[in-house]
């Protein structure tokens, strides 16, 4: 029995839409969402020191960099100072680098450690040293802030 010709149309009409909803939804599986959490050190002008990296905002993009040049920003009245690349959070408003209030920040930034680990160098920088987000699929956990990670204990050579 030869099926008729308005059903072998509509048959092909309905293997035509169920193609179409298949590659659309197997192209938008293939989409990456690509952000990372961009972090910072709270600047504390009474005490002169900086708090180690802390997450501040999501922000889009291909993959965080902490190699960029120390900078400022505020987020409502806090100052922040992170060497991580730009963009910037949505919610932060960027200090000029020759205000005082930043100058002071990246120098309290600069080797002296933080303001719960007075003195250690390198405690306040964030994990991972370089480049993040290569290679990362989206859902992955983000890096860490700093404090999340034992700091490297320096022992005098005997």
């Amino acid at each position: 029995m030869i099926a008729p010709p308005c059903l072998l149309r509509r048959a092909a009409a309905v293997a035509s839409v169920l193609a179409s909803t298949f590659a659309a939804a197997f192209a938008a599986s293939c989409l990456r969402i690509e952000s990372y959490v961009y972090t910072a050190q709270k600047y504390d002008p009474t005490a002169d020191c900086v708090h180690a990296y802390a997450p501040i905002e999501r922000v889009s993009g291909s993959g965080a960099s902490s190699l960029c040049p120390a900078t400022c920003f505020t987020v409502g009245d806090d100052l922040y100072v992170s060497t991580m690349c730009p963009p910037l959070p949505t919610i932060a408003s960027e200090v000029e680098a020759n205000d005082s209030a930043c100058i002071a920040a990246i120098a309290a930034a600069a080797g002296r450690g933080t303001c719960e680990a007075p003195g250690e160098a390198g405690a306040g920088e964030p994990d991972g040293g370089g480049d993040a987000g290569e290679g990362e699929e989206a859902g992955e956990k983000d890096a860490e802030p700093a404090d999340s990670a034992p700091a490297a204990q320096d022992a005098p050579a005997e």
